[in-house]
């Protein structure tokens, strides 16, 4: 269920992240049972790391302080809405709910748009343009003997 204080503590995040240098104007906050289990602001710009998007952080704290990977229970505040790399890492963190409050139009008004990531995932594999994507078939067969060890592993555990 929505409750405002936390989307207050992502736009203090937001700010203070962006005011700092750490990286643009974005925070998150990911809440279980109405407690913040994980919580950042971008930095992207402070550890020179691509992927240092406030939610992707936000994922990575609370999975540390639950000890799981699977953060079904938890809903995620963020102020704009989730590029694909984020909502990608929720989908796989399984969180059940993401509030949020700035549109993707909203981002590219300010030269943070990424629409051009969502169509090139859309594309088909081999129609790729930003980065080709050029399957290898010479290991195959040596590639499939892992994925087949994986299957038959009898203490895998499935994510």
């Amino acid at each position: 269920m929505y409750e405002s204080k936390f989307m207050h503590r992502v736009l203090e995040l937001s700010q203070q992240g962006m005011q700092n240098g750490h990286g643009g104007p974005f925070g998150c906050v990911i809440v279980k049972d109405g407690v913040v289990v994980g919580e950042a602001h971008n930095e992207v710009l402070s550890s020179n790391d691509p992927t240092a998007h406030a939610e992707l952080l936000a994922v990575r704290r609370a999975s540390a302080k639950l000890k799981t990977f699977n953060l079904r229970g938890c809903e995620l505040y963020t102020n704009g809405a989730p590029c694909c790399m984020c909502m990608s890492s929720m989908l796989w963190a399984r969180v059940d709910r993401v509030y949020y409050v700035l549109s993707m139009d909203d981002s590219r008004a300010i030269g943070l748009g990424d629409e051009p990531f969502y169509e090139e995932l859309a594309r088909p594999l081999d129609q790729r343009q930003i980065i080709p994507m050029i399957q290898e078939p010479e290991l195959r067969e040596k590639a499939r003997t892992v994925y087949e060890l994986w299957v038959k592993k009898p203490d895998k555990i499935q994510f």
